[in-house]
């Protein structure tokens, strides 16, 4: 039998024709590669500098993308795969990539640049503007404020974005008439302003520091706009209430012209009085206004002291014959007796220290021997029985081991388990040391006689030797 042919795989027969085509062929083969090589950098920094992206997943170039999505009303002219971009603020941070019909208005979806994402807030507001006049849209973030920021898959409602307005969809809103005027209006400033660009351009140069001011004042109103809200109302209320008092008005004013009329009489003597009224105004102002704070305060403090005063007159004259009483007693007696004391005092103050020392660790101590005895009559749920009722066992389980006594005390009841061996080798070492003998007999460890064993001698058996 032939032994069968053994099976070459495709990737070594591929490197082996690919050797035998280039064997004589090295310098093409090296050119090629080389061309090969530069293309795939090219086609990449190409990919690179265009609106395009790639995934990423493809090494180098590929980039990573947060998607957002928001609700327009309108979607015209928006080309997604197209390089579209989403701008913040004039910079591109992403790119359109989706646009679909939902329930009658368009969700357009955007590519957002992973480190942008923090500048986007949930009350932002997304625009669609033409970047060309070849409706190249762009989507403008406004990105809002707050201390939030969207997350990824994030989808912006009809509330926050507006889509982009054609101005032909504007004038096809107007009417015929109005659209005729339009032309006109337009056509006739474009006569005017021909020839005259540079006299309109210093005109409005001109008028730059009247906006500065004007926008200065609108920003000050604007701060202060709650304040003048209530001013105004207030002086409309003022003004009312003149208006339904003005017979009132009339009379006052014709009085005060009255009034005013004698003053002038009086010119010369008024005007001697005011030289010398401020100064007398002034000291009187000062004496009347100490005056009133001290009468003010004074005031309840002396009225309530009347009674007082009255019931303690009684009081003030018992009080003078005990004092006449009692100064010979203090004197001669209570003042030579606090003398005497004052040293036993002095000592009685210094033992008192430890004395407070001894008191606070005997009532530490009491209070460990009531934790103690809480323990002992301490009983725990179910069938176990408190430390106190084993107490009486314990008392009478010692009476019994002890109730045996002799010339050196009470003796603990026990029983000593001695065999016939062990009775043999004890005694047995009293033949090497005789004082030994003594000292078994004086503990009355039985000899090998003395113990009781089943045997026919009614004694232990020795062994023959």
């Amino acid at each position: 039998m032939t032994e069968p042919t053994p099976k070459v795989s495709r990737w070594k027969h591929f490197r082996a024709s690919l050797a035998r085509q280039s064997r004589g062929r090295g310098k093409d083969s090296i050119a090629i590669a080389l061309l090969t090589t530069a293309a795939i950098v090219m086609t990449l920094w190409i990919f690179t500098q265009q609106k395009a992206s790639l995934p990423s997943w493809a090494p180098l170039v590929g980039e990573d993308f947060a998607h957002l999505s928001a609700d327009f009303s309108n979607a015209q002219a928006v080309t997604p795969g197209q390089g579209q971009a989403v701008v913040i603020a004039g910079i591109q941070v992403g790119k359109i990539s989706s646009v679909e019909l939902e329930d009658g208005h368009a969700v357009v979806g955007m590519d957002i640049e992973p480190k942008y994402m923090k500048l986007i807030h949930p009350d932002a507001t997304l625009l669609l503007r033409p970047k060309t006049n070849l409706n190249d849209i762009t989507v403008e973030i406004e990105p809002g404020q707050g201390k939030q920021h969207v997350e990824d898959g994030y989808r912006f409602p009809l509330s926050h974005t507006e889509p982009s307005i054609q101005f032909e969809a504007f004038l096809s809103t107007l009417d015929a008439d109005t659209q005729q005027y339009l032309q006109l209006l337009v056509a006739g400033g474009a006569q005017g302003i021909g020839g005259r660009g540079h006299q309109l351009s210093g005109a409005f140069r001109r008028l730059q520091p009247f906006s500065h001011y004007i926008a200065d004042l609108n920003r000050a109103v604007a701060q202060r706009r709650i304040a003048l809200a209530r001013v105004i109302h207030d002086f409309g209320l003022l003004t009312t209430e003149l208006g339904r008092h003005d017979a009132e008005l009339e009379r006052f004013v014709t009085s005060s012209k009255g009034v005013l009329g004698n003053f002038a009489n009086q010119q010369q003597a008024i005007q001697e009085s005011l030289v010398e009224f401020p100064s007398t105004l002034s000291a009187l102002r000062s004496a009347l206004a100490s005056s009133d704070r001290f009468s003010t305060a004074a005031r309840p403090a002396l009225l309530g002291l009347i009674p007082q005063a009255q019931a303690s007159v009684p009081a003030f004259k018992a009080n003078e014959r005990l004092f006449k009483q009692t100064t010979a007693p203090i004197r001669d007696q209570i003042r030579p007796f606090t003398r005497q004391v004052r040293p036993v005092l002095t000592h009685l103050n210094e033992g008192a220290s430890a004395l407070d020392t001894s008191v606070s660790n005997f009532g530490t101590s009491l209070g460990a021997i009531n934790s103690l005895l809480n323990e002992l009559a301490y009983k725990p749920k179910g069938s176990r029985q408190s430390f106190l009722f084993y107490l009486p066992w314990l008392n009478h389980d010692l009476n019994a081991a002890f109730n045996l006594t002799d010339a050196g005390g009470p003796i603990a009841r026990g029983v000593a388990m001695l065999s016939c061996n062990g009775s043999e080798l004890a005694y047995g070492l009293t033949q090497l040391k005789p004082y030994l003998r003594t000292l078994l007999q004086g503990i009355r460890i039985p000899s090998p006689e003395e113990i009781p064993a089943e045997t026919p001698s009614g004694h232990c058996e020795r062994s023959e030797k």
